[in-house]
């Protein structure tokens, strides 16, 4: 079963929104979700710019009533031992 992560960033200020929106991305493990809801047209802007330079993220924008909705989702299997970044040895 796929995780979904919500973050909800209307009223949160410039930058803490973008930050963590960051992190949470940074977080996110391969075939999991997050759902973005704000408000700000600019910051809209600044996070889509940000998730493309993400090599390993997809994602989508919407119009949901009067804010925006981005959902992401990390690429990659989200099955047991497909773990990104793990190596083995010494």
């Amino acid at each position: 079963m796929r995780k979904t992560s919500k973050i909800d960033l209307i009223g949160v200020p410039y930058p803490v929104n973008l930050l963590e929106c960051s992190r949470h991305a940074d977080e996110m493990r391969p075939g999991e979700e997050l759902v973005i809801t704000l408000a700000d047209a600019d910051v809209r802007d600044n996070l889509i710019l940000i998730l493309r330079a993400m090599d390993d993220i997809e994602f989508d924008v919407s119009n949901v009533g009067r804010c925006y909705q981005i959902n992401a989702t990390k690429k990659g299997s989200d099955a047991p031992g497909n773990d990104v970044g793990i190596t083995g040895g010494i």
